[in-house]
C-alpha cells in the first residue's frame, strides 16, 4: 500500500491502485526549500501507521535532487520555469547524453515518472507543489485556471492569489494549465519555519478530505492546525491578484531592502530594492509579495491587491 525509499525521487505512494482520483504532489522543485519533503515523509508514515484508508492515490516527488544536496534553489536554472510542452517533449526525444544542464535532467527523470500519469484519462489527477518562500508571512495558494484549482485552494485557510501563472512563465502550474488540469501550489511559510511541515500536512489532508478520498475522521488530527492557521492568518486579505511582477536577472545585481514581509501594504514610489541601474519605486499601491531575499531567483517582487 505504500512504500518510501528517501534515497530516491519516489517519495512515496500510498492509496488504492486503480483508484478514480490520483494526486501528484511535487517537493523540492527548489533545492532551497526542503520542508515539502519532510512533509511528505511524514504524512506517508502517519497514513502507513494508522492504516488510513484513502480512496484514491497520493505520488509523492522530490523533483530537484541535485539542488537540494546543495540546498541552493537550483543548479543551472530554474526548475520551475521550464515547464513548457515544447520543452517536455524535447526532453522526451533527447538521450541524457546531449542534455547540457542539471535541470533538464532532473525535469526528464520526473517526466519519466509522471507522463504514464498525467496522460491517463480514466483518472482525475491534481497537481500540488509545496513550496515555501525566503520572507517572512509567506503562506498563500497560487492556482492554474481549472476551476478546480480554487476549489481545492480554497480548502486551506490562506491567501489566495490570483493571476500568477499569466506573469511567471514555464511554472508546474503552467504545464497543468496546458492540459487542461486543476493544479495549486502552495506556499506554507518561510524556508527555515518547522511550522510550515505541519501546515503543509493539515493542508493536504483537508484537501484529501474535501474531495472524499479520507473520512471527516481522518481530518481531526490535523484539525487543531487548521484552526490555528485560521487564527494566524485572519487577518491577511483572503483573494488577491496580481498587478505586478519585478522581473530580475542575476547581472541586474538585484537587492531587495530588509524588513519587507509577504502582504505587507507598499505606497507608490515606495524606495522598495536597488539593481545596478539605482533605485527602484514601488510602481502602485498595494501589498508586496515574494520579496527576494536569497541569491538565486528571477522574480524580485510582486505587488498584488484585494480583491472585493
Amino acid at each position: 500500500m505504500y512504500f518510501c525509499d528517501r534515497m530516491e525521487r519516489l517519495i512515496g505512494r500510498y492509496g488504492k491502485y486503480g483508484a478514480a482520483k490520483t494526486f501528484l504532489i511535487f517537493a523540492g522543485v527548489h533545492g532551497n526549500e526542503k520542508l515539502g519533503i519532510q512533509a511528505l515523509e511524514e504524512l506517508f508514515e502517519e497514513f502507513e501507521k494508522k492504516q488510513v484508508d484513502f480512496d484514491g492515490t497520493i505520488i509523492g516527488i522530490a523533483c530537484n535532487l541535485a539542488a537540494l544536496e546543495q540546498d541552493i534553489r537550483y543548479i543551472h536554472k530554474d526548475l520551475n520555469r521550464q515547464w513548457y510542452l515544447s520543452k517536455i517533449r524535447k526532453l522526451a526525444a533527447l538521450p541524457y547524453g546531449m542534455l547540457n544542464t542539471s535541470e533538464d535532467i532532473e525535469q526528464k527523470h520526473i517526466l519519466e515518472l509522471i507522463l504514464d500519469v498525467v496522460y491517463d484519462k480514466g483518472k482525475e489527477l491534481m497537481l500540488i507543489d509545496l513550496h515555501t518562500t525566503s520572507a517572512i508571512g509567506g503562506c498563500f495558494c497560487i492556482t492554474n485556471s481549472h476551476p478546480r484549482s480554487s476549489e481545492l485552494a480554497l480548502d486551506i485557510p490562506v491567501p489566495l492569489i490570483n493571476g500568477m501563472v499569466g506573469k511567471i512563465k514555464g511554472t508546474t502550474l503552467e504545464y497543468f494549465d496546458e492540459l487542461g488540469l486543476p493544479a495549486v501550489a502552495y506556499e506554507a511559510g518561510q524556508h527555515a519555519e518547522i511550522e510550515a511541515v505541519d501546515r503543509m500536512k493539515a493542508g493536504l489532508v483537508s484537501i484529501f478530505t474535501k474531495t472524499s478520498c479520507l473520512k471527516d475522521r481522518d481530518l481531526e488530527p490535523y484539525q487543531f492546525i487548521l484552526d490555528k492557521m485560521t487564527e494566524d492568518f485572519n487577518h491577511l486579505p483572503q483573494n488577491v491578484e496580481v498587478v505586478h511582477l519585478h522581473k530580475i536577472t542575476e547581472e541586474d545585481e538585484f537587492v531587495m531592502h530588509p524588513g519587507y514581509i509577504n502582504f505587507q501594504e507598499v505606497k507608490k514610489g515606495e524606495y522598495l530594492a536597488d539593481d545596478r541601474k539605482g533605485k527602484i519605486l514601488a510602481p502602485s499601491d498595494g501589498l508586496i509579495l515574494m520579496p527576494l531575499y536569497q541569491k538565486k531567483g528571477s522574480d524580485g517582487f510582486f505587488i498584488v491587491r484585494e480583491l472585493d
